[in-house]
């Protein structure tokens, strides 16, 4: 059972990954953005349309694996994993 502070957290998490991604696409591209408790661990998804998903994941990774830096760096007060899933 989650609580209140819980889900407020996993929602500004979403909230950054949604401004994250947003940046490095055009206006037009459509992006989900969902936030989930799975196993004592939140999970962030970026749904991403195929053609734009390169955008968003970078040359070998690069732009994901900064995302999840910042994810895990940003100071929210979490007791919980957080992981970062992009997916069409």
């Amino acid at each position: 059972m989650s609580s209140d502070k819980d889900d407020e957290t996993l929602e500004k998490y979403v909230a950054l990954v949604r401004f994250l991604a947003g940046s490095l696409l055009e206006d037009d591209v459509d992006i989900e953005v969902r936030g989930r408790t799975r196993k004592n661990q939140w999970r962030i998804e970026l749904l991403v349309p195929e053609e734009h998903r390169g955008r968003v994941i970078g040359r070998g990774g690069r732009i994901a694996r900064a995302m999840r830096t910042l994810m895990n760096n940003t100071g929210m007060d979490n007791q919980q994993p957080v992981a970062l899933d992009i997916v069409d």
